[in-house]
């Protein structure tokens, strides 16, 4: 009987052993698990939270890089302008005194002294005794008349000999002699 209860309590001790190593087994193996499962399950979540700070970091950026667009292009329309306007008032301002000597530089005197042989240093005379006396004309009619003469539309018997005589003139030209012959 000592035989049978030894042998029972070695028995015990060896299924109870086993037995504990395969519970101490199964507890590590499902710790393990668990850390596992922990561990995918914070990969997940710290890649949607990253996915989710990327999404808002780039629609941040995405507004103020718009907004920083919109400021330079602002600026740089403004710098243009200033630019243009600026060379508008140099090209102005360039233009004007040549305007200026152009009519300083045409002698309507000396230009109406080609008329004068016909029609009077005083353009008081008819022109070869058919045209009319242009004394007392204003500027703008004998700029019609001169510029009608120029291009064949005005005149009558004398058109073709006024049309040699304008032909080679400037409207700068025909201007200064209109505005010569209506101050006599």
């Amino acid at each position: 009987m000592k035989k049978i209860l030894l042998s029972s309590a070695i028995a015990m001790l060896v299924l109870t052993g086993c037995g504990e190593d395969k519970k101490t087994t199964t507890v590590e193996q499902t710790k393990e698990e668990v850390k596992i499962v922990n561990k995918e399950e914070s990969t997940t979540t710290v890649a949607q939270e990253a996915t989710k700070m990327m999404e808002s970091v780039s629609k941040e950026n995405i507004i103020e890089v718009k907004d920083d667009v919109k400021e330079a292009v602002v600026q740089t329309a403004e710098e243009v302008t200033q630019k243009v306007e600026k060379a508008i008032d140099e090209v102005k301002t360039a233009i004007t005194p040549a305007k200026e000597e152009t009519k300083a530089a045409i002698d309507a005197k000396a230009l109406f002294a080609a008329c004068a042989s016909c029609h009077g240093l005083n353009a008081e005379k008819q022109a070869l005794g058919t045209s009319q006396i242009i004394k007392g004309w204003d500027k703008q009619k004998l700029i019609d008349a001169l510029n009608g003469y120029k291009d064949g539309s005005y005149g009558g018997a004398m058109k073709g000999l006024m049309k040699g005589q304008v032909a080679t003139k400037s409207p700068e030209e025909i201007e200064a002699l209109a505005s010569f012959i209506s101050n006599l």
